[in-house]
């Protein structure tokens, strides 16, 4: 009886600590806030540059246009670059998109960057929200379930 006991206990705490992983899990997709689309660049240095666009287009062949409302400031300088955030929530999720970076030069003039990266769109954040909820409620009965026990 007393192995019963203890392999109840243990089943008890397995429960309890997959309760709270799933409440950690629940409440980390309702605070954080994915965009659909995160891109990153570095530079190794920027004579001469103001600033940076963001161009995306449906697929890497397609059609680019601009999607920053202005200017990305360059933040780096002559000898030492800088590292670059771009979130891009105006996507439908699921579908694939192509994206590019231009450098704007004080002087007015651009240089497209021939590289480009595709991405895939994450879910809506409607949906992650709808996720954390059932993740909290899942969590917050299992963890009931195990001190009713």
């Amino acid at each position: 009886m007393a192995q019963d006991a203890a392999i109840g206990g243990t089943v008890s705490w397995g429960r309890a600590l997959l309760a709270a992983l799933l409440l950690a899990s629940g409440v980390f997709l309702l605070l954080s806030d994915i965009p659909p689309v995160a891109l990153s660049w570095e530079t190794a240095s920027e004579v001469g540059t103001a600033g940076f666009n963001v161009y995306r287009a449906d697929a890497p062949d397609g059609d680019f246009t601009q999607v920053n409302d202005s200017v990305i400031p360059a933040e780096g300088d002559e000898l030492v670059g800088a590292a670059y955030h771009f979130e891009d929530d105006d996507v439908t999720p699921g579908r694939r998109y192509a994206y590019r970076i231009e450098e704007v030069e004080w002087d007015g003039r651009t240089n497209l960057y021939p590289e480009t990266v595709t991405v895939r769109a994450g879910l809506p954040r409607a949906w992650t929200k709808a996720q954390g909820g059932l993740l909290l409620l899942l969590g917050a009965f299992l963890l009931w379930r195990s001190l009713k026990r």
